[in-house]
């Protein structure tokens, strides 16, 4: 009935329909089965399975001691702050406490200066407010995939703090700025670098390509997915890491604190289930993320 109908759509209909045909939240999600082949049928089952595969268990970290403080605060400026706060798009879906960006940037407008301290007291501090650290999971369907019982077939959209991602943003700059003053990333590391996003990687590659092409030689790329690379992150691992690179002490308690006492809840068909404490990892989406991601891979560069 649902392919007839579909077939005889005319004009507004075609909208109309539109409505019903692209994933939404409050969808149904089918019976799950992971690649051990273990299936889950009922919402507590599906949670349990979607929840270790979006935010898994820590298999082991190193231990760590935090550093003293740091003057990373003393960046922290009032043009830093209302950059992090206007990159970000007011259709962004809020958090849990439902602020959205478009409130923020009203309070913005209304007391900058308190905005400004609040942000520069958690980088000063090293500490990222528990309440900008539950995470909602939303989970959708991936377009284009053929079977939508696979486990691999769905993935969890974060649903984080947008306050939160105000100092996160502000943090990820500085975080930027450290590592390249101190000469720890490689020339081939391209993205979360100032004038070195990825766009600039694809305009490279596509050069070199045509570079090739001219001489009449045969171009390849080689393409690599690291499997639940963002969920996998140890927290000590990291901690260490930036401590061996002498990075300021501010921004390595900090992020100790950002990655710490996380909280997240899965959403499964339009249902919010119990909320589990976080283990490992970044979050997904979240902008402290992808730097964050490439201090702890640049050893491997």
């Amino acid at each position: 009935m649902w392919s007839d109908y579909l077939q005889n759509l005319r004009g507004a209909e075609v909208w109309r329909a539109a409505r019903y045909a692209n994933p939404r939240a409050g969808m149904t999600v089918e019976a799950l089965t992971d690649r051990e082949c273990k299936q889950a049928n009922t919402s507590l089952e599906k949670e349990e399975m979607l929840r270790h595969e979006s935010f898994p268990p820590n298999d082991g970290d190193q231990y760590y001691e935090l550093p003293p403080a740091g003057s990373a605060h003393t960046r922290v400026t009032e043009q830093a702050v209302e950059r992090a706060l206007f990159s970000q798009l007011v259709k962004k879906a809020p958090g849990s406490d439902k602020l959205s960006f478009g409130a923020i940037r009203l309070l913005w407008i209304w007391d900058k200066e308190r905005m400004v301290r609040l942000t520069r007291a958690a980088i000063r501090t090293g500490r990222h407010p528990v309440v900008w650290k539950r995470a909602s999971g939303m989970v959708i369907h991936k377009p284009g995939e053929d079977i939508y019982t696979k486990l691999k077939a769905d993935r969890s959209i974060s649903l984080i703090s947008c306050m939160g991602k105000v100092v996160e943003n502000v943090a990820s700059k500085l975080l930027s700025q450290e590592a390249e003053r101190r000469g720890l990333l490689s020339d081939g590391q391209y993205g979360s670098r100032k004038g070195r996003s990825s766009i600039d990687a694809v305009a490279i590659m596509v050069d070199r390509a045509h570079a090739a092409w001219t001489n009449g030689q045969i171009t390849g790329v080689l393409l690599m997915d690291i499997k639940a690379a963002f969920p996998s992150m140890a927290k000590g691992t990291l901690v260490n890491l930036m401590k061996v690179r002498q990075m300021d002490g501010d921004l390595i308690r900090w992020t100790e604190s950002f990655l710490s006492e996380r909280m997240a809840e899965m959403i499964i068909e339009g249902n919010a289930m119990e909320r589990h404490p976080v283990e490992a990892g970044v979050p997904q989406g979240s902008p402290g993320s992808p730097i964050l991601f490439v201090i702890y891979t640049s050893g491997l560069i």
